[in-house]
């Protein structure tokens, strides 16, 4: 089992510092209890480290995440050559902790409209805590933070940040692909990705049942625990985000719109709309004109 880590974002989480050594033999890491987290990757040798009791072996190619305000120390000295790089962070909230296998990769989240000033949904960022990962790929983004870092100035601070969330996004890659997912999980996301290219037709459990070679009934029990719906809903969930870029990116009708997201009834429609964003079609594009008008005053006036 690999376990990750699961951030609240945003904000994303924020650059401290960044370090590379080689810990000779008879090097122990020092007892502390940190206010940030503290990332370890290990290119070659062992570096022995504890964490609130438990204990990690962090030979080649493993990284460890150290969280902040955790009592950790070094259970045992390094017996070789150990090349380390580490990274310091921190974040505001403190981390959930979530099995690789019960990510929920494929869930739909809500996307930002014109209308949005914050974000819509709540995302998340994973990391694993402790796996064997792609030195080849992380390292030449943990060189240059290095480089960045020891000639840091107001010109390329702006980089470090950056590269930080490069790295960020490499582990959430490497906490995706650590292992292959189950195949409940494997047979979800072959739903969604299915349900992605044919969320436009008219809605057929039968064809997914030949597509994938399973049963309804098993497809949607997969699906509702690993993504959070039913097919059904997956489907009626893409299809009203889109009415939704419609309405704020067109002048269409509420029936051309319906018609065009694969809803052939508008009433039903308005419905589904109304019981998902708690606003009818019609009130939520007078709502975008209003405040679409209100910016315009507002700018007219300051000029």
């Amino acid at each position: 089992m690999v376990l990750c880590l699961e951030f609240a974002i945003p904000p994303l989480p924020q650059f401290v510092t960044v370090g590379h050594a080689v810990w000779s033999p008879g090097d122990r890491h020092f007892v502390r209890t940190f206010g940030v987290y503290d990332l370890l990757l290990v290119k070659r040798g062992t570096l022995y480290m504890t964490e609130e009791g438990r204990d990690y072996a962090v030979g080649p190619g493993k990284l460890l995440v150290l969280e902040a305000g955790l009592l950790h120390d070094g259970y045992r000295a390094c017996g070789e050559d150990t090349e380390i790089y580490w990274v310091h962070f921190i974040h505001g909230c403190k981390p959930a902790h979530i099995r690789r296998e019960d990510i929920p990769w494929s869930s739909l989240l809500a996307k930002g409209t014109v209308e949005d000033e914050e974000p819509s949904v709540q995302q998340r960022l994973y990391m694993p805590k402790y796996a064997t990962v792609d030195v080849e790929a992380l390292e030449p983004i943990l060189h240059e933070m290095n480089e960045i870092h020891s000639r840091l100035n107001a010109e390329n601070a702006l980089r470090l940040h950056l590269l930080l969330a490069g790295l960020l996004a490499a582990l959430q890659e490497e906490c995706a692909r650590t292992t292959l997912p189950e195949p409940a999980v494997r047979l979800a996301r072959a739903a969604a990705a299915y349900l992605d290219i044919q969320w436009r037709q008219p809605f057929n459990l039968a064809a997914l049942e030949e597509e994938l070679h399973f049963q309804a009934d098993y497809i949607t029990r997969c699906m509702k625990q690993h993504i959070g719906t039913t097919p059904l809903q997956y489907v009626l969930q893409r299809r009203l985000e889109e009415a939704k870029k419609l309405l704020s990116g067109t002048v269409l009708g509420i029936s051309e719109i319906a018609e065009r997201v694969g809803i052939h009834d508008p009433n039903y429609m308005t419905r589904l709309f109304s019981t998902r964003f708690g606003v009818t079609p019609g009130a939520y594009r007078r709502r975008l004109r209003q405040k679409e008008d209100a910016t315009a005053v507002n700018d007219t006036l300051e000029l």
